[in-house]
């Protein structure tokens, strides 16, 4: 599916397998200076050598298993995916992987999995904003939000609600905007808080 905005919007459409190391590659520009890098991986040159297998591997799940919207020249992602009553993906592999990428620093890695996992809602069938990143060269440029619009179409015209967690209260202003509620924050262990927000959809003619 490839939809276009307006006139001035970007083009979105469904990355392609080939594309996934071009993904990978934008979650790692878009999130080595995030509100949670310091926790996970506090030396950026390390970060930046363990983020890009973590989203590769990231990525490749996301294409077997869910969606990735890009923006057609790839400067902006979103991983989508969808869940039933819990979000549990099987990532063949996925603990000897994140090992091996993530090294010293796997302990945060899986705590930051299991506090999501403990905390995502099992309430209702929904889809899950799991990554939005956009290159640091394209932000501020209205990339996020027509990703944000495209997937939201989708899931108004089907029914379905999101859900996703904001790394902060400035991000959720973004999503606030895109009519996501929060939900209650919880911490990591001595380390930031997560803004789990939840988006009911809108009925046909609605505005955003």
């Amino acid at each position: 599916m490839v939809t276009t905005v307006d006139a001035f919007a970007p083009t979105i459409r469904r990355a392609t397998p080939a594309e996934t190391d071009t993904v990978a590659a934008v979650l790692t520009e878009a999130f080595l200076h995030g509100e949670l890098g310091p926790w996970l991986v506090p030396r950026v040159d390390t970060r930046e050598k363990v983020y890009w297998p973590y989203f590769l591997l990231l990525a490749e799940s996301a294409q077997a298993a869910g969606w990735i919207d890009v923006t057609d020249d790839l400067a902006a992602v979103a991983l989508w995916y969808p869940v039933s009553d819990r979000f549990d993906v099987e990532i063949p592999n996925y603990t000897t992987r994140l090992a091996l990428a993530c090294g010293q620093h796997l302990h945060r890695f899986l705590a930051l999995d299991r506090i999501m996992h403990q905390h995502h809602p099992t309430d209702a069938p929904h889809h899950y904003l799991a990554h939005l990143g956009v290159h640091p060269d394209r932000q501020r440029q209205g990339l996020g939000s027509a990703l944000l619009e495209h997937h939201h179409n989708r899931l108004d015209a089907d029914g379905i609600p999101g859900y996703l967690e904001a790394t902060s209260s400035r991000h959720g202003v973004l999503y606030r905007r895109h009519g996501y509620l929060p939900r209650m924050g919880y911490r990591l262990p001595k380390g930031p808080e997560l803004y789990p927000m939840w988006r009911h959809p809108r009925s046909t003619g609605e505005a955003e």
